[in-house]
């Protein structure tokens, strides 16, 4: 028995071919994983591959909340929603793998204004404006790799840039 497998009988979900935003979602991933990776090479020397997913997770979630400002989400609300969900993570991630598989891969204990050790609010205002980077970058891929172009949300009315083409 054989199994068959055509990439063109997956049509579209969403407007979107699947192998095209599953495509897509990778590379975000990547990126994420990759450029989180290096600052903390960076700034500590080392890394851990958890980090690296954690990394490639925040991209994708500050991918779609800068898909949400098509809508009209302000930038300030996409880097606030983007800043809470790394610092969440961060913590889910830092209880399980330091405190009860205890890794000790990274600790806020001698930062102020942490908790539990896992989190800390200095990081927390970081992650808002590394998120920034991430809007950018996002832009980027979109634009440049992936030729999507920004519908500009005004007063309840979309309107595609003369550019796109």
């Amino acid at each position: 028995m054989s199994v068959h497998f055509n990439i063109r009988a997956i049509k579209k979900q969403g407007g979107e071919n699947v192998a095209a935003k599953t495509y897509k979602m990778l590379t975000l991933f990547s990126v994420g994983a990759i450029c989180y990776g290096f600052m903390e090479i960076l700034n500590r020397g080392y890394s851990h591959i958890t980090m690296g997913v954690l990394g490639g997770t925040s991209m994708l979630v500050i991918h779609i909340m800068n898909g949400e400002r098509r809508r009209g989400v302000s930038l300030l609300s996409v880097l606030a929603v983007s800043a809470a969900f790394i610092t969440a993570i961060e913590f889910l991630a830092g209880e399980y793998l330091n405190r009860y598989l205890g890794m000790g891969i990274w600790s806020y204990e001698e930062v102020p204004l942490n908790f539990d050790g896992q989190i800390c609010l200095p990081f927390a205002f970081l992650w808002f404006g590394l998120s920034y980077i991430g809007v950018l970058a996002d832009n980027f891929i979109r634009r440049h790799i992936f030729k999507e172009y920004p519908v500009i949300v005004k007063q309840g009315k979309e309107k595609i840039p003369a550019a796109v083409g």
